[in-house]
C-alpha cells in the first residue's frame, strides 16, 4: 500500500531512577550510600533508507517509543542505557512537529538521518549525593521522562524528472518503457493511483523519473487524484509534460486548439497549486503518435504558434523516438542538478537537524510569570528537569529541591509577584503550592 503523509507518535525512552543502597559488608561498618545512578532512556531517531518508498509502515501502528534505561543498583551499579529507536522513512520524507508547526527534518538523501525524541536522563543514585556535609543521603533521583512528540510525516518524491498530464495521456507506458518500472495500465482513466518511480539509464548514467497521477481540471482544489499527489512535483528537478495527440484527432485531422486546453489544464493546476511548480523547467512531448495520421510536424507548428515548445513526438507503444527522448533528457538532468547543488551549498545549513531544540541547561535559566487567573507559572528546561526527577516522598530529596530553588531566587521572584497567597504555583506542568 502506498502512503505519502502519516500522523505519529514518539516517545523517548524514560531515564531509570537511581537506587538508594548502603553498603553493607563485614568489617565495613561505616561503608556508606552506594546506590547506582539509572540508566539513560533511549532515543528516537528517523533515516532515510533507500529500500523505502512508502510510509505504509505507519499505516496501522501510530505510537514508537524507545526503550527506557534501566534502574541503578546497590553497589554502585548503573543501569544499563535504553536502546535506541530507529526508523525508517523513504528519502524525500519531512518530518514536521504537529504542536508547533516546526520543521524538524527534511530528510532527502539517502541515509541521512534525525534525532528526534530524546530519551530522559537517568536518575542519579544516592552514592552521588554523599559529601562532607550530607554523609547519609537517604534519596536519590527518579528518572527523567522521556520526550514525546506529534508527528507530521509527509512523503515528497524525489525525481530528476516528472511525467505529468491528463489521466491516460500515456504516462505509464512512458516510464515503463524508459525505466525499470512496472506500473499498473490500462485503457480507462486514473489507471495510476499512486506515484510510480523508475530509473533510466543511458550512456553509462542514470536519473529517476516519477510517473504522477493524472491531473483534471480543479485538481489543486480536491478534484480526481491529482491534488494528493502534486507535492511530489515539487521534488522534481524538471517536468516532462504529456500531450496525447490522440484525444485531439478527429479522423485525420488534429484540433489543435483541444491540445492547446490540455496544456493549460494542466499549467492553471500546477500554478493553482504552488508558485515554486510554475517557475519550474519543462519540457513538452507528444505522444501516441502512431495513432495519428496527420502530419505531426504541422501541429508541432501551430503549438508553437501557441508559445507551447514540443521538444519531442515520441510513441511509447512502437518506441519511435523513446531512445533519443532519453538522451535528450540527460544533459537537462546533470544541469538541474547543478543547480540544487550550488544552491544548497548557498543555503545556511538548518536541515535536517540532527539536535533539535537545544536550549540553555543552566539551572538559573528560568522564566516565572503571573497569568490573568492569578497563578503562578515557571518554566526552564534545567528546572523543570530538575523538579520531574525529584522524589518528594524522600524527605532529604525535598530539602535538596528548596535548597536549589532558594539558592537560584526562585523564592525571591515569586514573593515579588505574588499578589494572593492563595495563588496556585507550578514549575512546568508540576504544581508545588504546597511543597514551599
Amino acid at each position: 500500500m502506498f502512503l505519502d503523509e502519516a500522523i505519529i507518535t514518539v516517545s523517548g525512552g524514560h531515564g531509570g531512577r537511581g537506587a538508594v543502597s548502603w553498603r553493607r559488608e563485614k568489617y565495613e561498618p561505616k561503608g556508606g550510600p552506594d546506590g547506582g545512578n539509572g540508566g539513560h532512556g533511549g532515543d528516537v531517531f528517523f533515516v532515510a533508507d533507500p529500500n523505502t518508498d512508502t510510509l505504509s509502515d505507519f499505516a496501522a501502528r501510530k505510537k514508537f517509543a524507545a526503550k527506557r534505561g534501566g534502574y541503578g543498583q546497590g553497589r554502585k551499579k548503573h543501569g544499563l542505557d535504553g536502546e535506541d529507536r530507529w526508523l525508517t522513512v523513504p528519502p524525500g520524507t519531512i518530518i514536521t512537529d504537529v504542536e508547533s508547526g516546526e520543521t524538524l527534518a527534511d530528510l532527502r538523501e539517502v541515509g541521512e538521518q534525525a534525532l528526534i525524541a530524546r530519551g530522559g536522563r537517568g536518575g542519579f543514585g544516592n552514592e552521588h549525593f554523599k559529601s562532607s556535609t550530607r554523609q547519609r543521603p537517604d534519596f536519590a533521583e527518579l528518572g527523567e521522562p522521556g520526550e514525546e512528540r506529534r508527528l507530521r510525516l509527509e512523503l515528497k518524491l524525489v525525481a530528476d524528472v516528472g511525467i505529468i498530464g491528463l489521466p491516460s495521456a500515456g504516462k505509464s507506458t512512458l516510464i515503463s518503457v524508459i525505466s525499470d518500472a512496472r506500473p499498473k495500465i490500462g485503457d480507462y482513466p486514473f489507471t495510476t493511483l499512486v506515484p510510480n518511480l523508475g530509473v533510466v539509464k543511458v550512456s553509462g548514467r542514470r536519473y529517476v523519473v516519477c510517473d504522477v497521477p493524472g491531473l483534471i481540471a480543479g485538481a489543486s482544489e480536491g478534484k480526481g487524484l491529482g491534488d494528493k499527489f502534486l507535492r511530489h512535483i515539487e521534488r522534481c528537478g524538471l517536468l516532462l509534460h504529456l500531450l496525447d495527440i490522440s484525444r485531439a484527432t478527429k479522423g485525420d485531422e488534429v484540433d489543435c486548439e483541444a491540445l492547446v486546453s490540455d496544456y493549460q489544464v494542466i499549467r492553471r493546476e500546477l500554478e493553482r497549486y504552488s508558485p515554486a511548480l510554475a517557475t519550474k523547467r519543462e519540457l513538452v512531448v507528444l505522444g501516441k503518435i502512431d495513432l495519428v495520421a496527420h502530419d505531426v510536424a504541422n501541429v508541432i507548428a501551430t503549438l508553437q504558434k501557441q508559445n507551447i515548445t514540443v521538444a519531442a513526438s515520441i510513441s511509447a507503444a512502437t518506441h519511435h523516438g523513446i531512445d533519443q527522448l532519453k538522451a535528450a533528457l540527460l544533459p537537462l538532468v546533470l544541469e538541474e542538478r547543478l543547480k540544487r547543488e550550488v544552491a544548497e551549498q548557498n543555503t545556511p545549513v538548518g536541515l535536517p537537524v540532527l539536535r533539535p531544540h537545544l536550549e540553555d541547561n543552566a539551572m538559573a535559566s528560568y522564566r516565572i510569570e503571573q497569568r490573568d487567573n492569578g497563578s503562578i507559572w515557571i518554566s526552564g528546561k534545567r528546572l523543570e528537569q530538575f523538579t520531574v526527577m525529584t522524589d518528594f516522598k524522600a524527605e532529604g530529596a525535598v530539602r535538596r529541591w528548596r535548597d536549589v530553588l532558594e539558592r537560584i531566587g526562585v523564592y525571591k521572584a515569586i514573593k515579588r509577584i505574588r499578589l494572593n497567597d492563595d495563588a496556585r504555583i507550578f514549575i512546568g506542568e508540576r504544581e508545588i503550592t504546597k511543597l514551599l
